[in-house]
């Protein structure tokens, strides 16, 4: 399908943007990129060169592997944190897994929605809670 617009990656300080056509559309930014300031991979997952865009793919395929790796921990009934052997109490509102009373956090986060933005609660894990900072 093709792409509207240019290239609208910009390389550095009061640089203009590139204009190139078009490959793909960042699934984090929404801006347009060419072939060489951007990545096609599978599934349709597009994304841009941008630094924060960059970070937060490395960040969801980091994400990914923490979970595979912390997941059998719930599949005994124990907290999901790294050497923890307390029983699992409360599921993370973030990655859904589950751990005990000391593992896990409130915090004050923005939801977008399509009502606009919301503020609320969770209850997460330490490990969702550092990642907020990347995703906010």
């Amino acid at each position: 399908m093709p792409v509207e617009g240019a290239c609208s990656f910009v390389g550095g300080f009061l640089r203009r943007a590139c204009g190139r056509d078009p490959v793909g559309v960042c699934v984090y930014c929404a801006e347009p990129f060419c072939a060489g300031h951007g990545t096609l991979h599978p599934d349709y997952y597009e994304v841009c060169q941008r630094k924060a865009c960059v970070a937060k793919f490395a960040d969801v395929a980091a994400h990914r592997m923490w979970l595979e790796a912390h997941l059998p921990s719930n599949g005994m009934s124990m907290c999901a944190d790294d050497g923890c052997e307390e029983r699992m109490q409360h599921g993370c509102e973030r990655c859904r897994l589950r751990f005990c009373d000391e593992h896990l956090v409130d915090r004050q986060v923005t939801e977008r929605r399509l009502e606009g933005e919301v503020r609320l609660v969770q209850m997460m894990c330490h490990h969702c809670a550092a990642r907020r900072t990347l995703w906010d």
